[in-house]
């Protein structure tokens, strides 16, 4: 069998405390990570290190500057896809915090830090004004999905 991941995902900014009070299978996984963005949280969790972060699709003012702090050459393509800049820049964004979240590291890892062979990154299709990533180490993984409606659902 697989490795086996789960994401629950609430349209509510909820703290990585409420995430893993309302979704108490977190506490007993070996792995969890947690994100929230402008009204927008998820938690995966799993038998595998994993990361997830999610952004709110916006404008930024120091966009070039970011690009060529955290963008390798081979990575600018997204720039130009049919969701434009800013969508592009945000989903590269999630990516690489994602994998630094499932390292540990937090984003003193560099940004420039990328998965490595036995990786997935799952890019989560989510709106046109989110996007959001999960990096698992594994391949293949099987990934289940639930959302919380409200702030005040629980599962």
């Amino acid at each position: 069998m697989g490795v086996l991941m789960s994401i629950v995902l609430a349209q509510a900014e909820l703290s990585g405390a409420e995430m893993r009070r309302r979704v108490p299978a977190a506490l007993d996984a070996l792995f969890s990570s947690v994100s929230h963005t402008n009204g927008l949280s998820a938690i995966v969790y799993g038998d595998a290190r994993v990361g997830v972060d999610l952004e709110k699709v916006r404008e930024r003012r120091m966009i070039e500057r970011l690009i060529k702090r955290t963008m390798l050459e081979s990575e600018l393509g997204i720039l130009d896809g049919p969701s434009g800049r800013d969508y592009g820049f945000a989903q590269h964004w999630t990516r690489v915090e994602a994998y630094l979240k499932a390292l540990g590291l937090g984003v003193r890892g560099g940004y420039l830090t990328r998965p490595g062979a036995g990786w997935s990154v799952i890019d989560l299709d989510l709106s046109a004004d989110y996007v959001g990533t999960i990096v698992v180490e594994a391949e293949a993984p099987l990934v289940t999905t639930r959302w919380i409606v409200t702030a005040e659902s629980t599962l």
